[in-house]
This record gives structure tokens, C-alpha cells and sequence, in this order.
């Protein structure tokens, strides 16, 4: 009885979704197809988080022009970033300005590749108002990275401090978080798709959606909540230009695959391991919020990507200049496309 009051529900998200899923990873490629063709001269090395990142880079799992590693943890490909070893890595949104400024100018933002996908749930928790959460303690992971500053910005907007008013148990990975959240009644637990749609499908009636933060952060900040972004070294992105723009057509044609929600597709999500059941993966893909900004022109420009990236360091720098590295990054950290 269960599965099929799973499987009823995962077929009502998923028809309300697709009716409903409009931006720069859900189109139709008619009006974008590129009018050049590049060709990439040798494999690029790609760092990608266990998560929709990695998710959406589906397509290019197999391909051998990419040799691709999936990372539990940001701090895990950090290192290879900067050292050479990764060319284009998916990070959290505020590592583009720490790294510019770690690295003193050589590395770039190429596009937001996911929005909002965080949410807070509860095992049984007595939480109705951002104000019950006062006293309370939140599991989660990502610590100095975007989840953390996520959560205080929408504290501080609501009367409550970080560190005072809420704690925050900070976790290694996602997945200990969910595990944690799953076993003991009373957590709160702050994760992201695909984390947050694997807790509800398993949790039973006693896991619960509390609030989702991508709301909470558009009330808050009033502007839109890029959570990952794709980074690469400048001298690849000088250099290597071409193989650069061929690799965005292929990400963008992975993210449109991956955005029809197809059994297909869904199927390739756990041959990958990102996910363990293909009716979790289809509910959970139209939450993650895929995209990319890699047009010349129109919504989904690298000017328009810039854009949202300029605001979201701006609101960073102004709850914390540590979230940013310190200072506000150059222009010449946004990836223009030429």
C-alpha cells in the first residue's frame, strides 16, 4: 500500500512539475541551438558534487572527452581546483569569490548551474514558524559555504542569530545528515535536493517538510538563491577556449535530458549511484532547479548569469565579507562568453 501512495504521489509531483518547470534548464533547445560547432582538443578534467551537480552532468558521465570525478564534499575538490589537476569544477555558489580571491584572479564564474534546492525537515519536530526554531539546534552540512550563510541571512530577516538563537551541528556530507535525520526523532535537519526528496520518500509519515529555504531567502533578500555555480581555471577558460564552449553545449544538452524527468533518465541517475530508486529520482529531479546561463543574449545569457551572480556576492559581502573571500571579486570574475 505504501509504494503505491509513493508512486501516486511521485506521478502527481512530477505532472505538476513539468507543467510548471520554465528557465534555463527546462526549454526547449529551438531558439538556442548554437550556430557554431566547436570540437574538444583533449579530456577535460571536471569536479562535481554528489548532488544535482552531478546529477545534471548525467550525460556526460560516459563521455570521453571528460574525465569526471564526483566529490562528497566542496573541500574534497577545493585543493585540485586550485592546484591544476581540475579544470571546471561545480561548487557552491560563494566559492567563485573565495577562489577568485584565494587564487588572486585565476579562476572564473561561468553560470549558475543550480537555484534554490534547500529545504529544512523535521523527524516529528514541533516546528510551525521560523520563530520555534529559537532554542533549537539544526544538523546540517556545509559549513562557510552557502548553506551556512543561506540559513543566517534568513534568521537575521526573522529576528533570530546564528550561533545564538539557533545552533547549527555541522556534519561532514549531506548523506550522514539524512542519516542522522531518518534515525532520531525530534532532528531538524537543513539538506538539498536530491537529500531532501530521499528523507521524505523514506522517512514515512514522520518526516516532514518545514520550510523551504529558497522562499524564506526570496523574502529575505528579494532576489533569486543560485546554490551552485560552475567555476573554471582562467587559463582553461584563455587558453582552452574552445573546448570550454563545447563543454556548455553539452552541459546545457545533459541539463534539457535531464530536466524531462524520463524513466530513462531516471535510471541513469542510480546506474550512477547518485540515488538508490528511480521513482525518488524522477520526484526529485524538477526540484533541483538545473540550469545554465550560456547564451549570447536573452534570459539565459552569460550576461543575465552574471547578473544573478553580482547580487548574490553582494548580499553575501554585506551579511558577511568572509562568505566572499573578504572583498567584493572584479568584474572580471564573471565569464562573459568571449
Amino acid at each position: 500500500m505504501r509504494s503505491r501512495k509513493l508512486i501516486a504521489v511521485v506521478s502527481l509531483i512530477l505532472i505538476l512539475s513539468m507543467v510548471l518547470m520554465t528557465g534555463c534548464g527546462g526549454k526547449s533547445d529551438e531558439n538556442n541551438e548554437s550556430e557554431e560547432t566547436y570540437t574538444i582538443s583533449e579530456p577535460i578534467n571536471v569536479a562535481v558534487m554528489n548532488g544535482p551537480t552531478g546529477m545534471g552532468m548525467i550525460d556526460l558521465l560516459e563521455n570521453e572527452n571528460y574525465n569526471i570525478e564526483i566529490y562528497q564534499a566542496p573541500t574534497d575538490a577545493l585543493p585540485k581546483l586550485i592546484s591544476g589537476e581540475v579544470d571546471v569544477a561545480c561548487l557552491p555558489s560563494n566559492m567563485a569569490a573565495v577562489l577568485y580571491q584565494k587564487t588572486e584572479g585565476q579562476v572564473v564564474c561561468v553560470s549558475p548551474m543550480v537555484m534554490g534546492v534547500l529545504s529544512i525537515l523535521g523527524n516529528g519536530a514541533e516546528v510551525t514558524d521560523i520563530q520555534d526554531l529559537k532554542g533549537k539546534t539544526i544538523v546540517s552540512s556545509g559549513q562557510g559555504g552557502t548553506p551556512e550563510y543561506a540559513l543566517q541571512a534568513v534568521l537575521e530577516a526573522n529576528g533570530l542569530t546564528l550561533g545564538e538563537d539557533v545552533q547549527v551541528s555541522w556534519l561532514a556530507n549531506h548523506a550522514d545528515v539524512n542519516a542522522l535525520l531518518l534515525t532520531t526523532p525530534g532532528t531538524i535537519a537543513m539538506v538539498p535536493e536530491p537529500f531532501c526528496s530521499v528523507a521524505l520518500a523514506n522517512g514515512g509519515d514522520s518526516i516532514s517538510k518545514l520550510f523551504d529555504m529558497n522562499d524564506l531567502w526570496n523574502e529575505a533578500v528579494g532576489q533569486d538563491f543560485p546554490m551552485g555555480v560552475l567555476i573554471a581555471r582562467r587559463e582553461f577558460a584563455e587558453n582552452r577556449s574552445d573546448d570550454l564552449r563545447a563543454m556548455l553545449i553539452d552541459i546545457k544538452a545533459s541539463i534539457d535530458d535531464v530536466n524531462t524527468a524520463s524513466d530513462e533518465v531516471a535510471q541513469k541517475i542510480v546506474d550512477a549511484g547518485f540515488l538508490g530508486d528511480p521513482a525518488i529520482a524522477k520526484a526529485a529531479i524538477p526540484n533541483c532547479s538545473l540550469c545554465l546561463y550560456a547564451d549570447e543574449e536573452g534570459d539565459c545569457s552569460f550576461a543575465k548569469g552574471a547578473e544573478i551572480m553580482k547580487a548574490f556576492n553582494e548580499a553575501m559581502f554585506g551579511m558577511n565579507p568572509a562568505a566572499v573571500g573578504g572583498s567584493l571579486p572584479g568584474d572580471d570574475l564573471y565569464f562573459t562568453g568571449r
